[in-house]
């Protein structure tokens, strides 16, 4: 592919839309700050945690929206091959719904009983999902008494290998978990009763956020991108509790410390939920009808993710954890922090290895570069990954050495030339290279350099 560049408009476009000028523009995250900033409840606070899921919730929904309302449409032409991988995508969206109205409820036990509950079927995305639900419904009904679909002999007679079978076992599934989901969010609490619903959640900023960047096609842009805006949302109210837990350690204060990172510890299996939706569903060929419109960025540009969590906050919290050992290590509080502190460095590796699977699946090796220039994008995350363990600040803090190699005992088979992971690897490295020119010579809009650069550390 090339691309080619408009002279008269700014960002740059190519046929499909608009190409990301940075990550912060790509993943629209000026709007999910206001989104945040604009709640009605306080930041590190009980109440900020609902509302942050609540608000993913939002953008989920959003999501299930435009995925139904496209494989409605595709029903309507009985293209079922299409309509099957946006099934696919839709059962991954209420995947994530269930995780985050379980963390929810997690955290309303902190309400007491009588207090109001959350009302989902109100929230604006919530009422534009439900007729787009119902509009899949009557479209497949619709195939079904046409005889476009032999409902019967799908269910009774065929497995994973048939496109029939697929739409029928990812919307029965879907429907499951939509039934999960909405009732686990009914049942939770309302962290401000009285609060026009759409100000609480800053519905108008979530809605821009979702739908700020569209491409022509039938596309997984918006979906690829969703699935970052809930971990950027969630994670900001992640490093605002961390900071204050950093002070508290520092001060002694070990269990407002540990009320801190009681409730980052309820939002990890949100964020790590994001991710295998992206891994599972995004084929290499649907990933590179975008490729072009990510522009000149990187996950690793993620701000609040990559250096505010993982480095800078992750850093000085495992200080301050060190000096209130050698000062304080009696306190019966201590091995509580201790486990938060090895929960965080669990969650920090754990992200980083699922998200080698984005590069793997959808770049491959051969020396692949990245969008941003690298060199060898696979082996550039890896060596990320390798870095960080062999930097990690909790290895200074333990009692006892840590193991530091990433390698198993399958590396080296998984990596020599018998190995179906070696093929794979070789064979999505070409097609991407082959089809991508000017990322891999650096030509034309990918001459230029990204014009990221890193950013202030964030100092407690």
């Amino acid at each position: 592919m090339s691309t080619e560049l408009s002279t008269e408009q700014e960002p740059a476009r190519n046929k499909r839309g608009v190409i990301a000028e940075h990550y912060h523009s790509l993943q629209s995250l000026t709007a999910i700050e206001a989104a945040r900033e604009a709640m009605l409840v306080e930041p590190a606070t009980k109440e900020a945690l609902l509302v942050g899921l609540y608000q993913s919730a939002e953008i989920a929904l959003h999501n299930l929206t435009d995925l139904l309302g496209r494989a409605a449409e595709h029903l309507g032409r009985q293209d079922v091959d299409r309509c099957v991988t946006q099934l696919h995508w839709v059962r991954s969206f209420h995947r994530v719904l269930v995780r985050l109205s379980v963390d929810a409820l997690r955290v309303s036990d902190a309400w007491s009983g009588d207090a109001p509950r959350w009302p989902i079927e109100a929230t604006p995305a919530f009422t534009e999902f439900l007729p787009a639900m119902q509009g899949f419904d009557k479209a497949l009904s619709h195939l079904i008494e046409e005889g476009g679909l032999d409902v019967q002999a799908a269910i009774a007679g065929s497995s994973l290998e048939s496109v029939e079978y697929g739409i029928l076992h990812c919307a029965r599934i879907a429907n499951h978990d939509a039934r999960v989901w909405s009732a686990n969010l009914a049942r939770a609490a309302h962290p401000a009763p009285g609060a026009e619903i759409d100000r609480l959640l800053a519905s108008d900023h979530l809605r821009h956020a979702v739908h700020e960047h569209r491409l022509t096609g039938d596309t997984y842009f918006t979906q690829f991108r969703g699935l970052h805006q809930i971990p950027e949302l969630l994670v900001r109210e992640i490093n605002d509790r961390l900071e204050i837990a950093t002070r508290a350690a520092r001060d002694g204060d070990v269990a407002r410390a540990v009320e801190m990172l009681d409730g980052v510890a309820d939002l990890y299996p949100s964020i790590e939920a994001c991710l295998p939706p992206i891994v599972d569903n995004l084929s290499t060929h649907d990933y590179h009808q975008i490729r072009e419109n990510l522009g000149l960025t990187s996950g690793s540009h993620s701000v609040s993710m990559r250096f505010h969590l993982f480095t800078d906050l992750y850093e000085q919290f495992a200080g301050a954890l060190a000096g209130l050992q050698e000062s304080d290590a009696g306190h019966p509080l201590v091995p509580r922090l201790r486990r938060h502190a090895s929960d965080l460095r669990v969650f920090i590796f754990a992200w980083r290895d699922m998200h080698l699977h984005l590069p793997r699946n959808n770049l491959g090796g051969m020396e692949t570069k990245s969008l941003t220039g690298a060199p060898d994008a696979v082996r550039t995350v890896r060596k990320m990954r390798d870095n960080a363990v062999s930097a990690d600040p909790l290895t200074r803090v333990a009692k006892r050495d840590h193991p530091m190699s990433t390698s198993g005992p399958l590396a080296g088979y998984l990596d020599g030339p018998g190995s179906s992971d070696t093929l794979l690897l070789n064979v999505t490295g070409k097609a991407t290279q082959e089809n991508f020119r000017d990322v891999q010579e650096r030509l034309n809009f990918f001459a230029q350099r990204t014009p990221f650069s890193r950013p202030p550390r964030r100092v407690v």
